[in-house]
């Protein structure tokens, strides 16, 4: 696997894509280029989830 860091910088910039449809195809071209991340990749962002949850509360 390759360093978290560099994974979850391409995880936000995925993420802040504007254009759903654009995101859907970078996420998928992402999952087939680097399937044993995504488990790390799924974790990370339920992670930010509970965190944004968080100080929403």
């Amino acid at each position: 696997m390759r360093d978290p860091e560099i994974i979850e910088t391409e995880l936000m910039e995925i993420s802040a894509i504007a254009e759903d449809g654009v995101k859907l195809e970078r996420i998928i071209a992402w999952c087939a280029s680097h399937p044993d991340e995504v488990p790390f990749a799924l974790h990370q962002m339920m992670n930010w989830r509970d965190r944004s949850e968080e100080k929403s509360a």
